[in-house]
């Protein structure tokens, strides 16, 4: 019996393993396939920020209750934010099954995006 139950044990941890080792591989964005994924379209992230990229380049955002202002782009392949005096972050855009991820701050580990959706519907400024 206690044979049994290292093997059901042991096969459990194996499975979890498994799972965890599912990471997410999103394909790579071209610039082109970004800007138009991004531009005039409002994208909630991990956090609760909101932010829309206008076409216009600028970026208005909306966290804990405060609104927040800087600019976006993209170049050489890559999508870049500045926020307010703050140097720019560039980051890699993937999708994966109609979903965006992307770096948050630079980071190494991407991050899904919440939701995109079409124009300014909460009326960013």
């Amino acid at each position: 019996m206690r044979t049994s139950k290292t093997i059901g044990r042991a096969a459990a941890l194996i499975c979890v393993a498994l799972i965890a080792g599912c990471a997410v591989h999103p394909l790579p964005m071209s610039g082109g396939e970004i800007n138009a994924a991004l531009s005039d379209h409002t994208a909630t992230l991990p956090g609760g920020f909101t932010e829309y990229y206008a076409p216009d380049g600028s970026l208005h955002g909306w966290s804990d209750g405060e609104p927040y202002e800087g600019k976006w782009e993209v170049k050489n392949d890559l999508f870049c934010t500045a926020l307010s005096d703050d140097p720019p972050v560039c980051s890699q855009v993937g999708h994966e099954g109609g979903i965006l991820y992307w770096s948050l701050d630079g980071e190494k580990k991407v991050a899904r995006v919440d939701q995109i959706v079409p124009g300014n519907p909460r009326n960013l400024k």
